[in-house]
């Protein structure tokens, strides 16, 4: 039974399709036809229309006449005028639409040609009479009637033109009332056939379907355990990845406090040994006054050196003004000592960073520190690009260099890898590419506004106190002595 299923159903469903197809070319036969009945008629009918024009051009030729003929006024020849320029266009398009319809009404033209031009005639001379005679004109009742007469002969064959037209018309509507009603029949009779036999062939598969759903449905249940399956370790690995990106925020955290700590502890000790030094070798040049020791000099330049590593090894590790006034403030010193270390040509254009929270100036500053980084390695770039600004709830940062651009990234490059994950850290994306000229350009955008408690919390628990401490005890005062 089951092998005998699917060859009925197949020859019952194409006999289906055979009855279809062949009521769509009967349809589509017919639609043709009746399309270009329709023309025909949409032909005929543009003619009854070029006639009824001219027509009307011959009552202007006459109403005119007959206004100038009456008051002697000029204005009255404007219809007449009009007319005498527009009824040789009209009349040769009346001929040509006759002639594509396949009327060759040779002598019904000729007298229209003889009719037509005797009268323009007459009304050329009743006109210039007018001109000429003035109301005398008037009395010449010969020329009424003549003129009367051509008209009533012009009308009778444009009536005769018109009426061969309607009778087309009509021949063309009766032949698409015949037409569509042999249409309708066939788009009833076949498709009611070809439903008939489609119907028996869904019947034959019903059964066939009806076995396979038993089998559908023991794999639906198969699926729905692997499904559950997969939706758990989703989950584990979610959790999982969760708990890595918390621990490596944690351990960024824990890296920028040891960094703010040494930084602290290199500022203080090396700083104030080196101020002690200083100060000693100056108090030891007043004793010794006025003479002089040759290393005397040297002393006070290695003092200079001890306090000035100092605070550059300080900054390193962790700007003071990160902590104090932000990322903007820090950008703008780190690109001081930049300029000033290399030939590079340093544009910064920052919009307020008020609005991201202290791990977000962090995050954002070491990303900056890699990538000018990089760009002093790598790039051979006369300019650098650094501008900010806020847009759609966002903190847009966009470094750009013109150097040589980004190449072929490695696979293992740190650079990149650390600059992706800071500003993932930072709660927001990174796209690195080639600049739109020359060069690269890397594009963060970080959201503000959002909570940033816990970020919060942990600066202040790992550095807040440092930050107050590092004031307390003079960090300013120490650098500048």
């Amino acid at each position: 039974m089951r092998m005998l299923t699917f060859p009925v159903a197949a020859g019952l469903l194409l006999a289906g399709c055979i009855a279809f197809v062949a009521t769509a070319y009967g349809e589509y036969r017919s639609l043709g036809e009746l399309t270009r009945q329709e023309n025909v008629r949409a032909h005929a009918l543009r003619t009854q229309q070029l006639i009824s024009d001219l027509n009307a051009l011959l009552i202007d030729l006459e109403t005119g006449t007959r206004g100038f003929l009456i008051t002697g006024d000029a204005v009255f020849l404007q219809p007449y005028e009009r007319a005498q320029r527009d009824l040789d266009a009209h009349y040769a398009e009346l001929k040509t639409a006759l002639a594509r319809s396949g009327d060759q009404q040779d002598t019904a033209f000729e007298r229209l040609d003889r009719f037509i031009a005797e009268r323009r005639h007459q009304v050329e001379r009743q006109v210039e009479s007018r001109w000429k005679d003035g109301e005398s004109a008037l009395k010449d009742r010969q020329a009424y009637v003549a003129g009367k007469q051509l008209m009533d002969e012009i009308r009778g064959e444009l009536g005769r033109l018109k009426s061969l037209q309607q009778q087309r018309i009509d021949g063309i509507e009766s032949a698409v009332a015949i037409q569509t009603k042999e249409t309708t029949l066939l788009a009833q009779v076949l498709p009611l056939a070809g439903g008939v036999m489609v119907a028996a062939a869904m019947a034959a598969l019903w059964m066939e379907r009806e076995r396979r759903d038993q089998a559908e449905r023991a794999l639906r249940d198969s699926h729905a355990q692997l499904e559950g399956a997969v939706v758990e370790r989703t989950r584990e690995l979610t959790e999982a990845l969760a708990r890595i990106q918390s621990f490596a925020a944690e351990l960024d955290r824990s890296v920028e406090a040891e960094r703010r700590r040494l930084a602290r502890e290199v500022h203080d000790q090396l700083g104030q040994l080196g101020t002690a030094a200083k100060m000693l070798a100056l108090s030891m040049a007043r004793k010794i006054a006025p003479a002089k020791e040759p290393m005397h000099e040297e002393m006070l330049a290695i003092a200079d050196e001890v306090i000035g590593a100092a605070r550059r090894i300080a900054n390193t590790l962790r700007p003071p003004l990160l902590d104090d006034f932000g990322f903007g403030a820090a950008v703008q010193h780190y690109v001081q000592g930049l300029q000033r270390q290399s030939d590079l040509i340093v544009d910064v254009d920052l919009a307020s960073d008020e609005a991201l929270t202290p791990e977000q100036h962090n995050q954002l500053f070491r990303l900056l520190q890699e990538a000018a980084t990089n760009v002093l390695r790598h790039a051979q770039a006369q300019q650098l690009t650094i501008e900010s600004r806020l847009e759609g709830g966002e903190y847009r940062l966009r470094i750009e260099d013109d150097g040589v651009g980004p190449g072929q990234v490695r696979v293992d490059a740190s650079g990149l890898r650390n600059m992706r994950e800071r500003a993932v850290l930072a709660g927001g994306e990174m796209v690195f590419g080639p600049a739109p000229r020359r060069g690269t350009r890397i594009d963060v955008r970080v959201p503000v506004g959002a909570d940033g408690s816990e970020a919060e919390d942990a600066d202040g628990a790992n550095g807040g106190a440092g930050a107050r401490r590092e004031n307390e005890e003079g960090w300013d005062e120490i650098s500048d002595r």
